[in-house]
């Protein structure tokens, strides 16, 4: 009997906001930004008065 094995993905969409990242991410600066990095996704942090969210951006170069 075979078990079916459902997986979720989840494809972050370039300029979607959240306002917490997972755990995982490891802090990265690129040309004097700092980025979060989780898996392949990337995020820029950006304030709104005094909360810090995060934007999804394209891998920086």
């Amino acid at each position: 009997m075979a078990a079916a094995v459902t997986i979720g993905v989840s494809a972050a969409i370039i300029g979607s906001t959240v306002a917490s990242l997972p755990p995982s991410c490891v802090s990265t600066i690129v040309n004097n930004v700092a980025y979060q990095r989780c898996g392949s996704t990337w995020y820029q942090p950006v304030y709104s008065g005094t909360t810090v969210q995060f934007v999804v951006v394209t891998a920086p170069h």
